[in-house]
């Protein structure tokens, strides 16, 4: 609308100024060279306009040819801009999605298309990562640290690389300069600590976690629970090499780090009690389990004492369990601490409360009441709690702990896992289950499974058993009918076997005489045999064949029944 109006008031304008040279019609006389040249006003003034209009064509077409190189030269610039353009745009799609080949081919074209060197070099480091170019990116990322824009970008791209190739002391020491570089970054500061805990270098990743304490670039209590274990991890170290006292030291700085640490309060237990320091590990232990019970600070508190009464002991293990009796654990030591004292009830009531919360119960609490039901005399329920025991979920914790054995039993790979399960999660978990290793079963399970095998041995057999008496009366009735035709009976040799015995468990009520061994040679002698008997007749009526072992002897059908008895009462 404004275009139009402003088209309107140009024509107006024209209008008005036409009809004013008409208005005032005048004479334009112009002498030159010996030429005059008369004409109207209004014709000169429209010449005049048609010649400004053509020397502007002229000047502008002449400026034109004059640019027309550069013009030239800059379409043909831009032109290879717009493919370097299309080519890192192809180059970053093909990056994610996963196409390394065509990453690397459009990379190689930016670097020819585009004079941008920071860009190119970037993509072209990232394009070799992607199809495992190690060395290439490295060289890449080289070639990027002279340009200040582009170092801290090319020192992280070396610190992967050298963690790809486990190379730890080069990631170390790239991460290491672009901290100091650039404090503020983070990555710098995980990547530097994960490289010194890969490399057990856990005096350097204490102090990396201080440093990335201070800056902000970890929470407290995550950074309290990684100085735990690195100290612990040193302890530990110390301890391998001899150093006691440089051992002792850090396991108590650990346990200022972190209470509820368990391992790091093992460990200093055990070596103040090596220096004589019982009463130093007795409060470390206590302050452990007010702050997080774990088995393994049970059996430790158990084991500060050695000569001590049964009834002393309970006492002293029962004000453990009152610094935190709510706990899971403090409820089942105090279960195991009224089992050790035969108190039956006790125990029961103090494992109830945790088994009325966990459904279904682990295989430590199943083992825990098959002791209970055991002590008590209900072999029945033992046997079912024991069962149970078997096929129920295992604890992710010290549930196996060998009471004569070291609880932590770490290597360097253990601490290293612990740094980051602990540190980060607060999660304590048997590096066996880390590592993916079998439960061992405990002795109970062990007789049980034996006994189960056993008694199944024992039911396979007596089927045989009946298997082989049938198939012996079915052979004998069929002889004795072929004998019964016979006219004239002969003579016959029969060969008794020796009979396969079990040992067997004899009454002292009931006396009865040692059968005569006999061996295959022995030779009966020979007989002729009496007329068929009628089916109702006793089998031993029956000729004996060469691996029939005789009629049962009533005094050994009474004993094998005997045998049976005893094996059900005990399984």
């Amino acid at each position: 609308m404004i275009r139009l109006a402003f088209y309107v008031a140009i024509a107006l304008l024209i209008g008005i100024f036409a009809f004013w040279l008409a208005a005032h019609p005048g004479q334009v006389a112009i002498t030159a060279f010996g030429f005059e040249i008369r004409t109207s006003a209004a014709v000169s003034m429209v010449v005049l306009l048609l010649l400004t209009f053509a020397f502007a064509f002229f000047w502008r077409g002449l400026g034109w040819l004059i640019e027309l190189p550069g013009q030239v030269r800059k379409g043909r610039a831009q032109a290879r801009r717009d493919k370097g353009y299309d080519a890192l745009e192809q180059a970053v799609i093909a990056a994610a999605s996963g196409d390394a080949q065509g990453a690397v081919k459009n990379a190689e074209r930016v670097k020819m298309l585009l004079d941008r060197p920071a860009l190119s070099g970037l993509l072209a480091a990232r394009a070799a990562e992607a199809v495992g170019d190690i060395a290439g990116a490295e060289r890449q990322y080289q070639t990027l640290l002279e340009d200040k824009r582009t170092a801290l970008a090319a020192r992280r791209g070396l610190v992967r690389a050298a963690l790809e190739r486990r190379d730890y002391s080069a990631a170390i020491k790239e991460a290491m300069a672009a901290l100091d570089a650039e404090p503020g970054a983070k990555w710098a500061f995980d990547a530097l600590f994960d490289a010194q805990v890969a490399a057990r270098d856990w005096v350097g990743a204490i102090a990396t976690l201080s440093r990335g304490e201070k800056r902000g670039h970890i929470v407290p209590l995550a950074a309290k629970r990684r100085r735990a274990v690195l100290l612990a991890a040193e302890s530990s170290e110390a301890e391998a090499r001899g150093d006691l006292d440089e051992a002792r030291r850090l396991a108590e700085k650990a346990v200022g780090a972190a209470p509820g640490f368990a391992p790091g309060a093992a460990l200093a237990a055990r070596l103040l009690v090596a220096a004589g320091k019982g009463w130093r590990a007795a409060g470390l232990l206590e302050d452990a389990w007010a702050a997080k019970p774990h088995p393994a600070l049970a059996l430790a508190y158990r084991d500060l004492k050695e000569d001590e009464k049964p009834k002393a002991r309970a006492k002293r293990l029962r004000g453990l369990v009152e610094l935190n009796p709510k706990h899971r654990e403090s409820r089942i030591f105090a279960a195991e601490i009224a089992l050790d004292e035969d108190d039956v009830e006790a125990a029961r009531e103090a494992i109830m409360p945790v088994l009325e919360t966990e459904s279904p119960p682990s295989s430590r609490l199943c083992t825990l009441m098959n002791q209970i039901e055991r002590k008590a005399g209900n072999r029945k329920a033992a046997n079912e709690w024991l069962t149970r025991s078997l096929s129920a979920p295992s604890e992710p914790d010290w549930s196996d702990l060998d009471p004569e054995g070291p609880a932590f039993g770490y290597r360097d790979e253990d601490w290293a896992r612990l740094v980051y399960s602990y540190g980060d999660a607060g999660e304590l978990i048997h590096p066996r289950h880390e590592r993916f290793e079998r439960i061992p079963l405990n002795p109970d399970q062990m007789l049980f499974l034996e006994a189960q095998h056993a008694e199944d041995e024992d039911v396979a057999e007596d089927k045989a058993g009946q298997e082989e008496g049938a198939s012996r009366a079915e052979a004998a009735e069929g002889i004795e009918d072929e004998k019964a035709v016979e006219e004239v009976p002969q003579p016959i040799k029969i060969i008794a076997p020796a009979k396969p015995k079990r040992p067997r468990r004899r009454r002292t009520a009931k006396p009865k005489t040692k059968p005569k061994e006999m061996t295959p040679e022995t030779i009966v002698e020979e007989r002729k045999p009496e007329p068929a008997p009628s089916p109702d007749l006793n089998v031993a009526g029956f000729p004996r064949q060469p691996d029939d072992p005789g009629p049962l002897v009533e005094d050994e059908v009474e004993d094998d029944a005997d045998v049976q008895s005893r094996k059900r009462e005990v399984h």
